[in-house]
């Protein structure tokens, strides 16, 4: 049973990290005009929010779609490492690179298909952008492991 119960987490996992890459290639696939509609919904909601809570600071499209582009490649680099920690059952530096070098990939494939859609251009440093939080991701979720490892081992040796 216990087995079972591992092989449908890592299932459920596996198909939640589908879902971000194909949520992701979605984005890249509308055109300059789309993308830019979106970007500024999202940036006029973001400087509501702002000027409702009384800060006195506005967003520019340009850092909602960087920060678009981290954080949708923070949550594919912590799930891409939480696979493969459900299939090594090991957090190491092995798995960071794995699942670092995995999201790079995905992040040049995304980047290069992006020239398919009208009016939108790759661009390297998005690549850059997507790898850092890609890392930072797998770095967090490396930790989180690694602290509570240490920490369990703590707790039984003092038992």
């Amino acid at each position: 049973m216990k087995f079972i119960r591992k092989s449908a987490v890592r299932f459920a996992f596996l198909l939640l990290t589908a879902a971000v890459i194909f949520f992701i290639f979605y984005m890249s696939s509308f055109d300059a005009s789309d993308s830019s509609e979106m970007s500024l919904g999202v940036l006029d909601a973001i400087n509501s929010l702002l000027s409702g809570l009384g800060i006195d600071f506005s967003l520019t499209e340009h850092i909602v779609r960087k920060t678009a582009h981290f954080t949708e490649y923070f949550v594919l680099g912590g799930l891409v490492y939480i696979d493969a920690l459900g299939y090594t059952g090991k957090y190491s530096i092995k798995n960071l690179c794995f699942s670092s070098l995995f999201c790079l990939v995905i992040a040049a494939v995304d980047e290069m298909s992006q020239s398919l859609s009208p009016g939108r251009t790759p661009q390297i440093v998005d690549v850059f952008i997507d790898l850092g939080g890609a890392f930072a991701a797998a770095l967090i979720v490396h930790a989180v492991f690694e602290l509570s490892h240490r920490r369990y081992n703590r707790k039984a040796l003092c038992h």
